[in-house]
């Protein structure tokens, strides 16, 4: 990575400039916080949100609630007529992927991400347009700084919660982290701002005592955490809304209005398919209503149908970063494919953050 390479994207707007340090929010290591749990628990209830939506995605809250409710276990994904339970889609693979480079690395490195990618998109299931187009690209040469596609996607979000937990008690270098991972897949402004926020997210639940969250300033500094980010905004999908582009900070400023909904209203008010401005903030207003309930927050998130994998994965990164692996269902934990190699992952980036071991 050359500094002509940096400067492209700084051209670009898609790399945060330097946070100023009195905006930060605190993060710091706590001696008596089982952090391993913790990054077990962010990375194992992804996963299990990404399984539990992977046989929703794309239905209808109505066809959901009528054929599927309640939706608290494991089912064959529809696409097959036989086959295991439990199974992941490219969310968790993706979060894999990144898990992988960052072990192998000690810190973002965009090229090698690049390259891992490529070997990836023979297997990848479920792929999403934009980051297809992107490995694509990948694989016919195209320098990693060249190859993301113009899009407002989720991709770049759903696969950052690693990033998010190495760098926990670093968010100046969380943030140009995160938005490096993003760009060799999204380029699109919104894109890499959500993938900053959900970042930022996993690092303020990791810093979160279980028991006490304190919604306004966790909403807070994620809005703090990309208000300085380019992001000029779009228009939302939802029924009866406007034309008028909405920035996603602005939408994630709003679900403290949101809390005292159903899960119906609120997704009807925040749209939950598979642009960033719908999913992400679907994903924290899933948290964020009812953070002691892990269990709850991954039905909730699945229940609402459209993008349920990444919604619920995005949603069970936070719940799993904030109360650990250890109130998470036995009965999800021991159906879920590759349990054991992201439990060996979480292990991984734990200590490669420094975080305390009991």
């Amino acid at each position: 990575m050359t500094e002509d390479d940096l400067q492209h994207l700084e051209m670009m707007g898609l790399l945060p400039p330097t946070w100023d340090e009195a905006a930060r929010p605190p993060l710091e290591w706590q001696q008596d916080v089982d952090y391993r749990a913790r990054f077990r628990g962010s990375l194992l209830a992804g996963a299990i949100g990404d399984a539990l939506g992977r046989p929703v995605e794309g239905r209808s809250a109505g066809t959901v609630a009528a054929h599927f409710a309640p939706v608290r276990d494991f089912r064959k994904w529809h696409g097959w007529t036989k086959g295991p339970i439990g199974t992941v889609t490219d969310d968790t693979q993706l979060t894999m992927v990144v898990s992988d480079s960052l072990l192998a690395n000690g810190e973002v490195d965009p090229e090698d991400l690049a390259r891992r990618l490529v070997e990836w998109l023979p297997i990848g299931r479920g792929k999403g347009l934009a980051t297809t187009a992107a490995v694509e690209r990948l694989d016919e040469g195209v320098p990693w700084w060249y190859a993301g596609v113009e899009s407002d996607g989720n991709g770049a979000a759903m696969r950052v919660a690693p990033i998010g937990l190495v760098y926990a008690t670093r968010p100046d270098q969380l943030r140009r982290a995160a938005a490096l991972s993003a760009v060799v897949t999204h380029i699109g402004p919104m894109a890499v701002a959500g993938a900053v926020a959900q970042a930022l997210a996993v690092s303020l639940a990791l810093d979160s005592r279980a028991g006490s969250l304190d919604v306004g300033a966790f909403l807070a500094a994620m809005a703090a955490g990309i208000d300085d980010v380019y992001d000029p905004g779009a228009p939302e999908r939802r029924e009866g809304a406007t034309k008028t582009p909405v920035r996603l900070v602005e939408q994630l400023r709003r679900v403290p209005d949101l809390l005292g909904l159903s899960r119906r209203e609120a997704f009807d008010r925040l749209y939950n398919g598979a642009f960033v401005l719908e999913s992400l903030p679907a994903a924290v207003w899933c948290f964020l209503k009812s953070p002691e309930d892990a269990e709850e927050v991954l039905v909730t998130a699945v229940s609402g149908g459209r993008d349920a994998d990444t919604v619920a994965a995005m949603a069970g990164a936070l719940v799993g970063a904030y109360l650990g692996d250890s109130v998470l269902p036995r009965r999800w934990v021991d159906e879920l494919e590759f349990a054991d190699d992201l439990v060996t992952m979480a292990d991984g980036l734990a200590s490669l953050a420094g975080a305390p071991m009991p």
